[in-house]
């Protein structure tokens, strides 16, 4: 996805419009306005997108219920409601869909994961 481009469209936000270079597939996004988006630093190497969607971790018969707070082509950070011991690797539940994923991160009850 490549920015196509940035428009003001209500005070203190601007609409971004994205583009996939693969499928020629449009994504449009409002986000809170930066006064200079070139100074903050993004290590990501695809655009991640703001969600709260509700969601289960699944490893051998148990279930641990999360919210997904934020996703992207590659992984996604959940927030727990409680600090279950997980193993590495486990399936996330959302929307219908079921994806292999492993921890990346973790930092009190957020988790960070990749999609493999």
């Amino acid at each position: 996805m490549a920015v196509e481009r940035v428009t003001p469209c209500a005070a203190d936000y601007d609409m971004w419009t994205w583009r996939c270079s693969e499928c020629a597939a449009v994504v449009i996004t409002v986000e809170t306005r930066i006064e200079d988006r070139a100074a903050v630093a993004e290590r990501r190497n695809v655009a991640r997108y703001a969600v709260t969607t509700p969601a289960t971790i699944g490893f051998g018969s148990r279930t641990v219920a999360c919210t997904v707070h934020d996703i992207s082509a590659t992984g996604a950070a959940l927030n727990l409601a409680s600090r279950p011991r997980l193993p590495k690797r486990f399936t996330l539940t959302a929307a219908g869909s079921a994806l292999a994923c492993r921890a990346v991160w973790r930092k009190g009850r957020k988790i960070g994961i990749a999609f493999r």
